[in-house]
């Protein structure tokens, strides 16, 4: 049943996007951080990455979607975050000219997360392995 209601999510229909759909925004709060639900869109001849908040309000007699005014971006780079790096999965980090540091986006899955990879040229992390770097060091000193 679970990835029936995800299918949806990984696949991609036709419109005037490059990528969009539903994508969780960390946000920093005081005290940590938080996992926000936002609208997102991607065109990537401008390279231009919208996203709006979208969350649901059951508080009185107004019942359903609450959007914001979309926040619009330019695209600096996009790389998919290590998996041992944070406590998410699906994650991947954007880069974008407005806004100093790191947007870190989460999809619903992993199929989802490749498709917003490949539509904004996004890129692998780099791994460093300590051991053999510091083995390279000692060779080249005399």
């Amino acid at each position: 049943m679970q990835r029936m209601k995800s299918a949806n999510q990984d696949y991609r229909p036709p419109s005037q996007w490059t990528m969009e759909g539903y994508l969780y925004v960390q946000e920093k709060r005081p005290l940590g951080f938080t996992w926000i639900k936002h609208y997102c869109t991607y065109d990537k001849g401008s390279k231009t990455f919208t996203m709006s908040i979208s969350e649901m309000k059951s508080s009185g007699k107004m019942n359903g979607l609450v959007t914001s005014s979309p926040e619009m971006f330019k695209l600096k780079s996009c790389i998919r975050r290590k998996t041992d790096s944070i406590d998410k999965r699906f994650c991947f980090d954007i880069e974008v000219v407005e806004r100093h540091g790191i947007i870190t986006l989460q999809a619903f899955s992993d199929a989802n997360r490749k498709l917003w990879l490949e539509a904004m040229d996004g890129k692998e992390p780099i791994y460093t392995l300590p051991a053999i770097i510091s083995k390279k060091e000692e060779k080249l000193k005399p």
